[in-house]
């Protein structure tokens, strides 16, 4: 120890600060080392919830002291805790991904419940389940349902029965045929209500979803990658036998709505807008008097007798004014949503096939 304090006495200030630095670094490295050895392994909870949902997740992994952490739209927790926690959760009744079903016709009592709060609390108890029954598909992250219920009045005109339903499809999106398919649960679960009078909208885009009212088949993205998967399939087929390709579509869609207005001036080209013509003529005539002499002062000198010569003058002028214009074009063209921005295509083939 005593050898030590003599060579830390001998060294340098110089080589006594680079030493401490030294010693301080090694210590921060090793509690660094040491917190990540001990800190837990995160994994994914849940994620896309909607903001109210994941709130409500969040304060029941505060209450319980769970450690946790957000990354955007995901919750993370401590691999050795997650299926418990998702366990537990669930006994709660969390996450609530959709609106109250039936459960909210149990909190209605005989007494003060009048027929109109029963047919509002049934209506919102069946758009409830109706939402509940599409978030079960792993390719919808949200899903609204309105129901239009135009009651029992006797003296009001019969009004079609009628329902729109917002959903937030998932990365993959949905296809035609599942747009179509929700249309018919939905008209399937309300008496009188048509298949015609089901509105199904993408919340993303702001797109009609299956039917009808599209003009073309598979209009969304998933719609149409599967046309020309199996297009593509198709031809492969005929060529190298069933079951020797594989084949995948990806379809980028443009969501944008876009306006451009266009204005373009040619100065070589002119136009004639107005011709102002305008026409003068003048006409003067003057007779000059004969020489003043001597005689001419007599009462009967000459000056009476003489005449002079004549003159006459006469003016014409014309002047034409012309004023042009640039041509001008203006256009302006509307670009909607739904425009195809890239395709991407993906095929495998069976090279051992005999085919």
């Amino acid at each position: 120890m005593q050898q030590l304090s003599l060579y830390w006495m001998a060294l340098e200030t110089r080589r006594k600060a680079l030493l401490l630095g030294g010693v301080a670094a090694l210590i921060v490295t090793l509690i660094i080392l040491s917190r990540l050895a001990t800190a837990p392994s995160y994994v994914l909870l849940y994620s896309g919830l909607e903001p109210t949902a994941a709130g409500e997740v969040i304060a029941a992994l505060e209450a319980r002291g769970v450690p946790h952490s957000v990354r955007g739209d995901a919750i993370f927790v401590d691999q050795a805790h997650r299926d418990e926690l998702r366990m537990s959760l669930a006994g709660e009744g969390l996450p609530a991904n959709g609106a109250a079903g039936y459960e909210l016709l149990d909190s209605l009592s005989g007494f003060g419940t009048t027929s109109q709060m029963f047919d509002a609390a049934y209506w919102r108890a069946k758009e409830g389940e109706l939402a509940r029954t599409i978030l079960a598909s792993p390719r919808i992250r949200a899903a609204r349902v309105h129901l239009a219920n135009p009651g029992n009045d006797p003296f009001q005109d019969r009004v079609d029965v009628t329902a729109s339903v917002a959903i937030r499809p998932a990365a993959v999106g949905i296809g035609s045929g599942h747009a179509e398919a929700l249309r018919y649960l939905v008209a399937s679960s309300v008496p009188g209500l048509l298949p015609e009078n089901v509105t199904v909208i993408d919340a993303d885009s702001g797109q009609l979803l299956g039917g009808d009212r599209l003009d073309m088949p598979g209009a969304d993205s998933a719609g149409r990658a599967e046309d020309l998967r199996r297009n593509i399939g198709r031809l492969l087929t005929a060529r190298v036998g069933q079951g020797n390709a594989v084949v995948e579509v990806s379809v980028d869609l443009n969501t944008a709505h876009e306006t451009l207005v266009e204005r373009r001036i040619d100065p070589e080209s002119r136009i004639i807008i107005a011709t102002d013509t305008e026409e003068r003529s003048n006409t003067a005539q003057d007779r000059a008097s004969g020489a003043v002499t001597v005689a001419s002062n007599l009462p009967d000198g000459d000056a009476a007798e003489g005449e002079g010569d004549t003159s006459s003058s006469q003016n014409s002028e014309s002047r034409e004014r012309v004023t042009f214009d640039v041509s001008e074009t203006q256009r302006e063209v509307e670009t909607g949503p739904g425009g195809i921005r890239r395709i991407s295509v993906a095929v495998l083939v069976n090279g051992a096939s005999d085919q």
